[in-house]
């Protein structure tokens, strides 16, 4: 009996152990079911809108090589509708352990009941049945609990930005929502959760200024009322803390610093905030701020690891460092002091903490500083900075000099110290001071040589203030001198820059001082040479500025100089008084550069320049010129009278080409020369031509190759480097040469004297040649007719002439003289040859002629010619059909004129014969019935001119010539005039 209770004891136990390790397990054999899980715990994080759900998983007989996998559905509302369904794995991790697995829900919690579920499954086999649901319950009313207003969820939360989230609306029982808006303005479209349950879906949720502040929304229902609305906070996730380092001033506290990122947005209670954790400690997590944390050092703990951690409502973020203190000591100095001097300043301090054994590294500066607005005027590496060892000991003061400080300037100085081979600590808050000013005297002198070697100094002195931080008041110089061992003193006002001193000819030395209070003057000393030293220079070298640059001076180097140079200068020609004016040059410098601003385009400057001995000042060198030179203002005066001659000027002028009243050196003269008075073309221009005299010492000059008896005007101006200045004009005529006057006047009269003589010489000749041209044409002569005195009357007599009308026609008349025995009466062939002194003319045969026919004078010459038109007497003749007798006539005069009549011919080189038939008349009746005619009488005769044919008879008398009126009209017409 025993046996068999014990027996069934066994099978008992073994019953509930496989029972129990089969629980919730894979067996090893296949085919069969896993247990299902057993939810243990559900729990929702309102916060954060999630579920967390927890089950126990027993591995004993757990097939080990492969995980463990979960299905896990959600549901919501009393209808469990699957919102979410998903399958996680997990690692086996031992023979009993918990898994926990968390869900966020993107409907809030409040707004609907939320359910989970979860089965298991196995590699080979079937998965287990379902646990039973585990429900976590909204904000609905129950039984238990109602509710009078709707409310809407989720309410004073923070919300992600950029987030979709859905907005819910819980009415009371019998209520129904009808209208939903977020942020007060914007409505959205219902969504039905539940019979009663509404939500609206707000998707990409933005930050904007009134975020800060909150988001506002309502639900509108049935009951018309719209005060049911919540608010909520949009923000975004922590940022981990960027570039964390932690040191120590003392050793006694710890400052760990970091860059929290994007600002943040929120307020108390929702701002985000930050932990520090020291995890090599037991220390509690420290409390910090935004940007830092404090906390006290651990005793006896070197090395540091730490952790900052950053969360808000949205999640966290953390951020670990690790250092050892010692190295991380950044002394900060304390109590600094200065005491300032005129250059230089002592700074002093001390440091915060006992840093005893630590050697520390400090670096002062001191940085100058605009007086009024205390800013720096300084660069990095403009700054005055010494660095020292300082000892880190408690209540020791460190202290510094700063050196070669500008006088009478404000600075600022700061202090910092590190542990020697670390990095520099903190600089100090700056702490403001003045240097005392400081006046340096820039000495010279003027010595003026009196009778007997005594001197006449002009001591002149410029003071020079350094800084300008504050005014410096003067109170006055002190003057002294020594010379052959005695010494004098004078005093002189703050306003005087200059005394003289009477001094012999030796050596003397002077020394002036400015007194100031506070701060201090150095004295100024010069040495002026004994009298015997000095030297006088006369040459000067000429030299050129610049308007811009101004003067540049060079001078050799000198071996005696010992204590620098001194270029002094000073406007000459001005005509007033200048101030004397210098310039220091340090030994071992052989150039100077003076600005342009220092002087005047135009003037003219000397420069003495000096150097400094043991004895005193040794003149060197003079320099003269202009910054900037001009064109000369004076016009050149001319000497008269100006030398002149058929073919130069001399022009001579005086000028004064070394005056200082110049505004520029004279390097020449232009003389411009302008042919005046003379004739040329239209459009034609003169161009002048220039000489120039390029010594400005020669004043005078030759310009050949003119023209003689010509007028030219004459320019004459100085030169300088600019061009030239005003002219002086005049105008001069060139001289006419005798000879050529002469030559002017003989030539044409030994022209007409030579022509005279060869007309003479080729008389016959030229006068063959104008007949042949001019005359009748060849053998045709014309020979004139000779009358007696009493032709007037034999005519009358005779009544043989008629008169008529003269035919125009050009003459030309040829004065021939006849041999005796070519002197042939003209008769009729029936009346007797007459004598050559008288013709006897019987009465009745006398042809009485118009009285005008005759000429005034009847006894030197032949009657003239009878007028062109008849006159009354002569038509009334021709009336009556009465033609007078052939008058016989002897010709008396020696010279013959012969007619040539060319419009009587057809041309002038023809050859014609005229033949004359003789007719005789007996009586009156004959000579008229037959007349002879004047053409018919010209014969030509060669080399004897024209004759009448002896025997002929005359018909149709055209006119009387006589001699000598013949020969006048000749003449006339040969001049080219009509008689």
């Amino acid at each position: 009996m025993y046996c068999g209770i014990s027996w069934f004891i066994h099978v008992l136990l073994f019953l509930l152990t496989s029972s129990v390790y089969l629980n919730g397990s894979c067996l090893e054999s296949a085919g069969s079911k896993p247990p299902r899980p057993i939810i243990s715990e559900l729990r929702a994080n309102v916060a954060t809108q999630s579920l967390v759900v927890k089950w126990l998983v027993n591995h004993t007989g757990l097939a080990r090589e492969s995980g463990d996998t979960y299905e896990i559905q959600v549901g919501r509302t009393d209808n469990l509708t699957i919102v979410h369904n998903s399958k996680v794995s997990s690692c086996p991790l031992g023979s009993d352990s918990m898994l926990t697995w968390t869900w966020v829900s993107t409907l809030p919690l409040q707004c609907a009941d939320h359910s989970i579920r979860i089965r298991h499954f196995c590699s080979h086999a079937d998965p287990s049945d379902w646990s039973q649901w585990k429900t976590n319950y909204g904000a609905q009313d129950r039984v238990d609990r109602v509710w009078k207003k709707t409310k809407m969820f989720p309410y004073q939360q923070v919300l992600k930005e950029g987030s979709t989230i859905l907005f819910c609306c819980v009415p009371p029982r019998g209520i129904h929502v009808t209208n939903m808006t977020f942020n007060s303005t914007t409505s959205y479209p219902l969504i039905n959760i539940t019979h009663r349950v509404t939500a609206i879906a707000v998707h990409n949720l933005n930050i904007t200024q009134a975020s800060g502040s909150g988001v506002y929304s309502w639900c509108e229902d049935t009951t018309e009322k719209r005060n049911n609305y919540c608010s909520n906070f949009i923000s975004f996730c922590p940022q981990r803390p960027e570039n964390l380092s932690c040191g120590t001033e003392d050793l006694r506290t710890v400052i760990c610093t970091w860059n929290p990122g994007r600002p943040a947005n929120l307020y108390e209670p929702y701002k985000r905030t930050h932990t520090l954790h020291i995890k090599n400690s037991g220390e509690d997590p420290i409390k910090c701020g935004e940007w830092s944390c404090r906390f006290q050092a651990v005793p006896g703990l070197e090395w540091y690891h730490v952790s900052v951690v950053v969360r808000n409502q949205l999640g966290e973020e953390k951020q670990s460092y690790s250092f050892n203190i010692t190295d991380r000591v950044f002394p900060v100095p304390e109590g600094v002091k200065v005491s300032p001097g005129v250059t230089e300043a002592n700074v002093s301090w001390v440091m915060r903490g006992n840093l005893s054994g630590l050697e520390l590294f400090c670096q002062v500066t001191a940085d100058p500083v605009e007086p009024r607005r205390l800013t720096r005027l300084a660069e990095a590496a403009d700054l005055q900075s010494t660095s020292m060892v300082c000892n880190g000991g408690s209540d020791e003061r460190c202290d510094v000099s700063l050196e070669q400080l500008s006088p009478n300037t404000l600075y600022a100085t700061r202090v910092r110290c590190a542990v020697r081979g670390n990095l520099e600590g903190e600089w100090t808050q700056p702490m403001h001071f003045t240097t005392y000013p400081l006046v340096t005297l820039d000495v010279w002198r003027k010595v003026r040589l009196l009778s007997h070697g005594q001197r006449n100094v002009t001591l002149l002195w410029t003071p020079q203030l350094s800084g300008s931080a504050s005014s410096v008041k003067i109170q006055g110089y002190k003057v002294r001198w020594r010379q052959e061992g005695f010494q004098w003193i004078l005093w002189r006002d703050r306003e005087q820059t200059q005394t003289e001193i009477s001094i012999g000819p030796g050596q003397c030395d002077m020394i002036i001082q400015a007194v100031i209070q506070p701060g201090s003057s150095p004295p100024g000393h010069i040495t002026i040479p004994p009298v015997e030293r000095i030297e006088y220079l006369r040459n000067a070298t000429c030299v050129s500025g610049s308007a811009s640059g101004g003067f540049h001076l060079i001078w050799k180097e000198q071996e005696a100089v010992t204590c620098g140079y001194t270029v002094e200068w000073c406007t000459v020609g001005s005509g007033v008084s200048c101030t004397l004016q210098w310039r220091k040059v340090p030994v071992g410098n052989t150039s100077v550069s003076l600005p342009a601003g220092d002087f005047k385009a135009g003037h003219r400057y000397t420069f003495d320049i000096y150097g400094c001995t043991d004895e005193g000042d040794k003149l060197l060198g003079i320099r003269t010129g202009y910054s900037q030179e001009l064109k000369p203002v004076q016009s050149p005066r001319l000497v008269e009278p100006i030398r002149t001659t058929s073919s130069s000027v001399t022009l001579e002028w005086r000028y004064h080409e070394d005056d200082h009243s110049h505004p520029g050196f004279i390097t020449g003269y232009l003389v411009t020369v302008h042919k005046t008075g003379s004739q040329r073309s239209p459009g034609h221009v003169r161009s002048p031509f220039t000489k120039m005299v390029a010594d400005p010492h020669n004043k005078s000059l030759t310009i050949v190759g003119l023209q003689e008896h010509q007028k030219y005007t004459f320019h004459l101006s100085a030169l300088t480097n600019v061009g030239p200045g005003p002219p002086t004009t005049v105008t001069v005529k060139t001289q006419t040469i005798p000879s050529i006057l002469l030559a002017k006047i003989l030539t044409p009269l030994l022209l007409l004297l030579g022509l005279a003589i060869l007309l003479c010489l080729f008389w016959k000749m030229l006068r063959s040649c104008i007949v042949e041209l001019f005359g009748y044409p060849a053998g045709m002569n014309i020979k004139p007719i000779e009358l007696d005195r009493h032709l007037h009357e034999t005519s009358e007599r005779l009544r043989c002439l008629k008169v008529g009308d003269c035919v125009c026609s050009d003459i030309e008349i040829l004065s021939v003289r006849p041999t005796m025995s070519e002197r042939t009466p003209l008769i009729h062939p029936k009346l007797p040859l007459l004598s050559s002194s008288s013709t006897t003319i019987p009465s009745s045969s006398f042809c009485p002629v118009h009285p005008s026919s005759y000429s005034s004078s009847m006894s030197s010459s032949l009657p003239s010619l009878s007028p062109p038109y008849p006159s009354s007497s002569t038509q009334h003749l021709h009336q009556k059909g009465y033609c007078p007798h052939s008058p016989t006539e002897v010709w008396d005069s020696s010279v013959q004129t012969s007619l040539t009549n060319r419009s009587y011919f057809p041309s002038v080189g023809a050859e014609q014969s005229v033949e004359l038939k003789p007719i005789r008349v007996t009586d009156s009746s004959d000579i008229s019935s037959s007349p002879i005619k004047l053409s018919n009488l010209i014969t030509s005769e060669p080399f004897e001119g024209p004759q009448l044919r002896p025997g002929s008879l005359l018909e149709n008398i055209d006119g009387y010539i006589t001699t000598d009126s013949l020969a006048k009209s000749m003449t006339a017409y040969m001049n080219g005039q009509s008689h």
